[in-house]
């Protein structure tokens, strides 16, 4: 389940709030009463910046999915996302094609490495398959000499 993040202070039921990352939290300030809150988003793998992506707003509503434990940040003014910055493997801020480059290079490497192991597998089988036909060819020559 989905729910829209409203302010908690007494008196205020303001929903749009601004938005900076800190951390590995987004810390939200509330537009109406200026509360301040942080939440987890740890399990990101970018960080948000404090302005809309398209039409430069710097006010968001915020969404919590109750369910997934996830947060959801769209501009009050278009629904756009805000601005997002992604962090590679080694900790560097790149861009989302260069993460998606870097992310698609590593399960490559990964999918080499399976292959890598099956063809080793498959040359001890057919070394093993050799051995049993040299075993069985011994074992056939064996009987048609006694017989």
């Amino acid at each position: 389940m989905i729910r829209t993040v409203v302010c908690e202070k007494e008196g205020c039921s303001g929903n749009t709030f601004f938005i900076e990352t800190d951390n590995n939290n987004l810390k939200l300030t509330c537009k109406n009463c200026g509360s301040q809150y942080e939440v987890d988003i740890s399990y990101y793998d970018f960080i948000m910046l404090s302005n809309c992506s398209k039409c430069n707003n710097d006010t968001f509503k915020i969404f919590r999915d109750l369910d997934k434990e996830g947060v959801y940040v769209k501009c009050a003014e278009c629904g756009s996302t805000p601005e997002k910055v992604y962090i590679d493997s080694d900790g560097i801020q790149v861009s989302y094609d260069i993460k998606l480059l870097s992310d698609i290079k590593e399960v490559m490497y990964l999918i080499e490495q399976r292959v890598c192991n099956l063809e080793m597998r498959l040359q001890d089988l057919e070394r093993g398959q050799s051995t049993i036909e040299e075993s069985l060819a011994y074992v056939n020559k064996y009987l048609i000499d006694k017989v």
